[in-house]
């Protein structure tokens, strides 16, 4: 069925070519929004993985820093030992 058979079977005339072409422009438009979700999607999945790969370096960043923490008390700690076992020999 060609183009002209088409608008002659949805009513013909002006009202036929009217249909017609609204339902192509509504064809675009329905493509056009589903590419944009498909876009969407896509950048609210690498924004979620951003977000969980910043997330991941924050928790390494805070558990260095936290055990970087950890080593000084505990060498503060062995200095104050090493302190009270020379005060104690003299």
């Amino acid at each position: 069925m060609d183009l002209a058979e088409f608008i002659k079977e949805v009513g013909g005339g002006l009202a036929g070519v009217v249909i017609v072409v609204q339902g192509w422009f509504n064809w675009i438009q329905y493509k056009r929004n589903s590419e944009l979700q498909d876009k969407m999607l896509a950048m609210a999945e690498t924004s979620v993985k951003e977000s969980r790969d910043l997330l991941t370096d924050t928790n390494r960043t805070t558990s260095a820093n936290t055990e970087i923490m950890r080593r000084a008390v505990q060498l503060l700690e062995d200095r104050r030992d090493e302190r009270r076992l020379l005060e104690d020999r003299r």
